[in-house]
């Protein structure tokens, strides 16, 4: 799987040292920063680029960061993005007037790294929610959809042939019935987990990974014996750090995947291998089924913001989920597989914390 972009922060401000100050701080935080020294650059740049957050002065030369608001809330691609006005000193009226244009946050100068970094990481999470609340309501609609037509379809059925059919067909019609309200019930508690990890934060702790596969082999033994499915496990596990009932949600979507798409009575193989540094443990679920093109494998582990309109038949939204947790435990995911031969997805977590320490400060004048 490809590293995850880093998104890309457009700095429009005349003073070539704040400027440059600006792209330092993001480029050393993980950001993509793109510059322009005035306001027209900065719209050219705004259209170009699809920057993920705009940083604007408001007192430059030519267009001004209000005329630059006002063309950003009239243009269609742009009027989403969300924009942070700093600026040396801004007085009610103007902060009411950049609201109402639609900035949203105003910094002054002289300001802080935290506070640059604090106001972008806000930004960012207030469009990641926005964009999943969007493609929950698609996913919710498209995925339950189908299980719950099909459902009220049997039960019409059922009482249409009650004390008529045959008792095989009545069997027939229940079980698809109950295989719909249970494909219902997986996609219940995948959108509560997905919940659920976006809202808690936890403190990675050493793994009991050998307890932690057990349960969710345990979890899916009515599906493992229904496809016959033969899983062959390490003696022994390298120690990683992460949450525990996350990790099993991981296990337990790679498991049943695994058992759908791994070819007739699939033979599983589970392992881990600490990387050649000792910083991090890959962990996998290998299996001998047909294989997945190159073009599938790109369609996977998409953000769960895109699910609803990038879907992989059976994988899309249980895998996107995988991805959020294993990323939030700073960690990531991916697959290995050769057409026609066998497949391996997998996932890597730290065999340490991750420190976590204020970002310093740093004045500008």
């Amino acid at each position: 799987m490809n590293p995850t972009p880093q998104p890309k922060i457009l700095v429009i401000e005349d003073d070539d040292t704040v400027r440059q100050t600006l792209a330092d701080i993001l480029a050393l935080n993980g950001y993509q920063p793109v510059t322009a020294r005035n306001g027209t650059e900065g719209l050219a740049a705004a259209k170009s680029e699809a920057p993920a957050v705009i940083i604007t002065d408001l007192a430059m030369p030519g267009t001004n960061g209000f005329e630059l608001l006002e063309a950003f809330r009239h243009d269609p691609e742009l009027r989403a993005v969300p924009v942070i006005v700093i600026t040396a000193s801004v007085d009610r009226a103007a902060t009411r007037r950049g609201m109402e244009l639609g900035a949203s946050d105003f910094i002054t100068k002289p300001f802080t790294e935290d506070e640059v970094l604090h106001s972008i990481a806000a930004r960012l999470e207030k469009v990641d929610l926005l964009n999943e609340l969007d493609a929950f309501a698609h996913t919710v609609a498209h995925d339950l959809k189908n299980p719950l037509g099909t459902l009220t379809g049997r039960l019409h059925l059922l009482g249409v042939k009650l004390g008529s059919a045959d008792p095989d067909v009545l069997r027939h019609e229940l079980a698809e019935a109950q295989n719909s309200a249970n494909r219902l019930n997986e996609i219940i508690e995948e959108l509560l987990v997905l919940t659920g990890v976006r809202r808690q934060n936890v403190n990675p702790e050493s793994l009991d990974m050998q307890a932690i596969v057990t349960e969710a082999i345990d979890r899916l033994d009515e599906m493992l014996r229904r496809y016959a499915v033969r899983i062959s496990l390490p003696d022994q596990w390298p120690a990683a750090f992460g949450h525990a009932p996350w990790i099993i949600e991981v296990w337990v979507n790679y498991l049943s995947n695994a058992a759908k798409y791994g070819g007739p009575s699939p033979q599983i193989t589970l392992g881990g291998t600490a990387s050649a540094d000792g910083r991090s443990v890959r962990y996998w679920v290998q299996d001998r089924g047909p294989g997945l093109k190159e073009g599938a494998k790109q369609s996977l582990f998409v953000p769960f913001a895109r699910i609803s309109t990038i879907r992989a038949s059976g994988h899309g939204l249980g895998l996107s989920i995988v991805r959020r947790i294993v990323e939030k435990l700073d960690g990531q995911v991916g697959v290995d597989s050769t057409p026609g031969a066998e497949t391996r997805f997998w996932f890597e977590l730290p065999t340490a914390v991750k420190p976590r320490s204020a970002a310093p400060f740093l004045f500008i004048t």
